[in-house]
């Protein structure tokens, strides 16, 4: 009975071992499959957020194939590296919208952070002073600035204006822009003390970006080198921080710099925290440029409008701006990446990715840079400011029709047919499914016509 027992035994054990093997290899293949949808599962949701989830208000700036135009329709398009006749981009004022914090999981801005004074005790920054910080680190990243020389360019703002942007009671025209401080140096003004007679213009250095790109310099740099920016300054990556602001600066206190480098290192790890280049300045992702250099006019509004200049529209389904008292041939720049789709007597037309249109007016054809299936940049220049009939003077008509448009947020804006805000919409064919470009920059967080600086 025992031999017998042994024997039955002996022979059901190959398939004991046949099922303890499945068993073993179910196992294996269960924790496989589970660990690759867990994989699977974390990519999406992590696709998810980098494309709008991060509660930061924005959205691609192309829902189209970034393949459709080849390399002008980036996903994150930056500015193109051209020359020192570039307008300033982005924000048109210090107060701009942006805190450049349009990042996937960027911590929100604290209302106030202590650093250290350079004298031994501390100081409290505020909202205003922690939103410049932030400004100059979202810019000099998105013009690919290494940490040392945002470091540098927080020591400087530190050490000349605490983060403040400051107006000055010697140059009257300043105190016309939103200011934190008044000042009396010289015609020094902004949060980098840059001055008037050799930096830029009031409108333009009260403009917190351009400030900051002046400061920074460089090929695209608003200064065209001079005065040197610090990117101007050869073998600046290898001077002390502190000399390298004061080789920018040529301040009468060369060593007051230094004592900043704590506070700029501490704001650097505070702030810059997934802050990276191509950053958003408003809920549409990427860089808008303006058309004209910053300091210009608008003679003649969008909506109805009574004007004497034969063959003129009565609804105006664009905005006229110039820079008086000289705007002939004044360089027009693309405010987008796009395709030109085209070039007649009169007009010229840029496609964007995402189908709406951008139109510039009255730049003679003979003095365009572009033509048809041209690929352009933002802030570009595409041509001239001219004098193309129906017109009463040099000006730039701007004008963005949306009939074809994708993106969302674009979508969200009134049409022309539409707009009750006005005294009367858009009637005829010709005046439809236009937008009003302030609105449409307004999306980027930058005023097209900010009031003070555009009458």
């Amino acid at each position: 009975m025992t031999d017998l027992t042994v024997d039955e035994d002996e022979a059901r054990s190959p398939w004991k071992r046949i099922i303890a093997i499945l068993c073993v290899v179910g196992l294996i293949l269960t924790m496989v499959v589970g660990g690759l949808l867990a994989v699977f599962m974390g990519v999406i949701a992590s696709s998810a957020g980098a494309v709008g989830s991060d509660g930061a208000g924005c959205v691609p700036a192309s829902t189209a194939s970034s393949a459709s135009w080849g390399e002008a329709t980036s996903t994150r398009p930056t500015p193109p590296a051209s020359s020192s006749s570039k307008p300033p981009a982005s924000s048109t004022g210090w107060g701009s919208s942006s805190t450049g914090e349009a990042v996937p999981a960027a911590a929100a801005a604290p209302q106030s952070i202590e650093i250290p004074n350079g004298r031994g005790g501390k100081i409290t920054l505020n909202e205003k002073q922690i939103a410049i910080a932030t400004r100059i680190i979202t810019v000099g990243r998105d013009l690919g600035v290494s940490d040392k020389g945002l470091k540098i360019a927080l020591m400087t703002a530190l050490q000349e204006s605490v983060l403040r942007m400051y107006a000055n009671s010697s140059v009257p025209e300043s105190l016309n822009y939103p200011h934190d401080a008044v000042g009396s140096d010289h015609d020094s003004v902004n949060p980098f003390q840059q001055r008037v007679s050799g930096w830029g213009t009031v409108a333009e250095l009260m403009n917190l970006d351009y400030s900051i790109k002046a400061f920074f310099g460089g090929p695209t740099g608003p200064n065209g080198g001079s005065p040197r920016g610090l990117l101007d300054i050869t073998g600046w990556e290898n001077m002390a921080p502190g000399v390298a602001a004061q080789t920018v600066q040529v301040s009468a206190y060369p060593d007051a710099y230094d004592k900043w480098e704590p506070a700029a290192e501490q704001l650097i790890a505070t702030l810059g925290e997934g802050i990276i280049g191509g950053g958003c300045s408003g809920s549409i992702d990427g860089e808008i440029q303006l058309p004209l250099r910053s300091d210009y006019n608008m003679t003649s509004g969008y909506g109805p409008r009574s004007i004497g200049v034969p063959g003129a529209s009565t609804w105006h389904a664009a905005i006229d701006l110039q820079r008086w008292p000289d705007p002939c041939g004044d360089p027009v720049y693309a405010i987008l990446p796009g395709k030109v789709v085209l070039s007649s007597a009169l007009w010229l037309s840029i496609e964007h990715a995402d189908g709406y249109v951008v139109s510039y007016l009255h730049m003679y054809k003979s003095q365009r840079l572009v033509d048809v299936g041209d690929t352009v940049e933002a802030g570009e220049q595409i041509g001239v400011v001219g004098n193309v009939p129906p017109s009463g003077g040099c000006h730039l008509d701007l004008r963005i029709n949306v009939a074809n448009n994708t993106n969302p947020e674009v979508a969200k804006l009134i049409l022309s047919q539409n707009d009750t805000r006005l005294p009367r919409p858009a009637t005829l064919p010709e005046h439809q499914d236009f937008v009003n470009p302030e609105d449409f920059f307004e999306l980027w967080g930058v005023e097209l016509c900010p009031v003070g600086s555009c009458q």
